[in-house]
């Protein structure tokens, strides 16, 4: 988690920026889960972020939250409406969808982010732009170990590099860059079957038990283990930027 901690510290040129007065940079990570991303970017630097997130248990809102961290339950389309909610007055400097712009609507994603585009704001005399990050994967050129009839599902529902830098456009962003980083990945192949039984992205939400047992068989064909029942690939993930430039 430490080598991604680094690329969206750099990508978002948060680091060490406090204003001068101790106040923290706002980030809000929209979709960030039980904030374990959100826990280690905090504890390495100078932000408070909010995570939003639809499926939080209320219960844990109190016991997950910090000085640098909170929650709010909530899904993206909260965004497009006006909110007297506390944490929608406080000002907010950056952004971070990472890996869940998938699950927000198409017919919506351009308000979504329109609204989000009007809200940020600079953070105080420091000179970093307000800005969005989108971490994401490709609809294409994956490698991961899946069989074909989840590959299909995969590009029907991950959007293009093309779609969602329109879309950023379209919403008022600016200077709208990407990069694409790669790194080595393995794993058991039993584990990962035991993962993809158990559905544990959402690509393999509406397979059937015997679907996704056939698709663990065809996945070891196509990609066998090594003598330590050990099967390797190569990650790839997507890092789309866009700045608010006034």
């Amino acid at each position: 988690m430490q080598y991604l901690v680094d690329i969206v510290t750099r990508r978002m040129e948060i680091g060490m920026t406090n204003a001068s007065d101790g106040t923290r940079r706002h980030l809000l990570d929209i979709g960030g889960g039980t904030g374990n991303f959100a826990r280690a970017l905090a504890q390495h630097n100078q932000v408070h972020v909010t995570v939003i997130e639809p499926f939080l248990e209320e219960t844990k809102n109190e016991e997950l939250k910090s000085d640098k961290v909170s929650f709010v339950k909530a899904p993206a389309e909260i965004f497009l409406s006006p909110s007297k909610d506390e944490w929608r007055q406080q000002p907010f400097h950056q952004i971070l969808i990472k890996e869940t712009i998938h699950h927000i609507d198409e017919k919506l994603r351009v308000d979504i982010l329109r609204s989000i585009y009007n809200e940020l704001v600079p953070f105080k005399e420091k000179s970093t732009t307000p800005s969005l990050l989108i971490i994401t994967r490709p609809q294409i050129e994956i490698d991961y170990p899946i069989w074909e009839a989840a590959r299909k599902v995969w590009r029907e529902n991950q959007p293009s590099l093309e779609q969602l830098t329109s879309d950023l456009e379209s919403a008022g962003f600016k200077d709208v860059k990407y990069t694409i980083e790669k790194y080595d990945s393995s794993i058991s192949l039993e584990r990962w079957q035991a993962m993809v039984r158990n559905r544990f992205w959402s690509t393999f939400a509406d397979f059937t038990d015997d679907e996704l047992e056939l698709g663990c068989k065809e996945l070891a064909l196509e990609r066998p283990p090594d003598e330590r029942g050990v099967i390797h690939f190569e990650d790839r993930l997507l890092f789309i930027t866009g700045r608010k430039i006034s």
